[in-house]
């Protein structure tokens, strides 16, 4: 059952998934389906270079496009309609999930029909690391163009809409150090640990900020959703010594509070995720242990990711015994197809939600 702590999971067109608190009318399984930039980008001819992520209003226009082309192609789906136009004007999705590295100096790479991503040479050094001191955020360049894109929004629409994603610690630790953060976390644990506390100080801070600023607008938003997408390339013993103690801190900073890990198994993390008392939203891959999950987490919103790939491989019989498998497990829950690239057919996505909307 739905409480006022739980956050449930929102992929806008052409955004990373983020998270919204929860309504109170959610169907039983509340279906979202996400496609990659690519097929936004051939199909509705949108370009998301540079301008789309610093210019809202062009990135409204480019929106307005996107919810039309799926309206169009998905009638059938309620999932694009729980959000009307207005929330065309928006930060959510802007700098993809770069937001954070920007923040520490990386340089972003645009591309037409992707999401932007970090230089790999901006990686920063040990050197480099130890030589960080706490952020002037309000002095940023990059935290300043975010709010005139705010002041650009409230002018135009009101309401500044819009959830930012802010990662995760290890999410941001890899972007600044590469793959080099997990050696470190063999062969120089205090490091790792000073960096993450910095990147940790780092979201709050930041989160704080731009929050406050849309609720200045009347957007009423106080939640953070961490991101730990590479959550699988660590043993479950090294996020309860070097990520969960963060992923605390981060939780009490905000009123509702939930954990991203992706379409993993979720399994060998569970007796970590549940030391943090207050979560409000756990997602996880299909092939997780689905009643486990539901009985470590009674409180939370839960999430499932449903690969794009059964979509095709299985059959449409396979597929409403797996959503039949989850609805029994869970309960009201939400579940995505996440990435749905070009060569998925659109009816069978069509079909795929005609099963979940008349799952029982």
């Amino acid at each position: 059952m739905a409480n006022s702590k739980q956050l449930r999971g929102y992929i806008p067109p052409s955004a990373p998934l983020n998270w919204e608190p929860v309504k109170g009318d959610e169907p039983p399984i509340r279906a979202g389906f996400s496609f990659t930039i690519n097929w936004f980008h051939k199909r509705a001819g949108i370009d998301y270079s540079e301008r789309y992520h610093t210019d809202p209003v062009y990135r409204y226009e480019c929106l307005k496009k996107m919810k039309a082309h799926i309206a169009e192609s998905f009638p059938d789906a309620a999932y694009y309609r729980e959000h009307d136009e207005s929330e065309c004007a928006t930060v959510s999705g802007i700098f993809g999930v770069c937001l954070v590295g920007m923040v520490y100096g990386l340089n972003p790479v645009f591309y037409k029909n992707n999401w932007p991503g970090i230089k790999p040479e901006d990686h920063f050094s040990v050197e480099k690391i130890k030589k960080l001191k706490p952020f002037d955020l309000e002095n940023n360049a990059v935290v300043g163009h975010v709010l005139e894109q705010m002041e650009i929004i409230e002018k135009n629409w009101g309401l500044i809409d819009g959830y930012i994603n802010y990662q995760g610690v290890v999410n941001n630790a890899f972007k600044i150090r590469g793959t080099d953060i997990f050696y470190d976390m063999v062969e120089d644990p205090g490091l790792v640990h000073f960096l993450f506390e910095h990147i940790t100080d780092t979201m709050i801070n930041l989160a704080h900020l731009l929050q406050r600023r849309q609720r200045e607008s009347n957007f009423h938003i106080d939640s953070l959703s961490t991101s730990n997408c590479v959550i699988n390339m660590i043993s479950p013993e090294y996020y309860e010594e070097f990520v969960l103690p963060y992923d605390i801190r981060l939780s009490k900073a905000f009123d509702v509070f939930g954990m991203h890990s992706c379409n993993w198994v979720l399994d060998p993390y569970i007796e970590g995720f549940k030391q943090i008392e207050n979560l409000g939203y756990v997602d996880f891959g299909f092939k997780s242990d689905l009643d486990k999950i539901r009985h470590e987490f009674p409180d939370a919103r839960l999430h499932v990711f449903y690969s794009a790939d059964n979509l095709i491989n299985k059959s449409p019989e396979e597929q409403e015994a797996d959503v039949k498998k989850i609805y029994k497990a869970l309960g009201d829950c939400d579940l995505s197809v996440p990435d749905i690239e070009l060569t998925v057919p659109d009816e069978v996505v069509s079909r795929f939600v005609s099963i979940t909307e008349n799952v029982t």
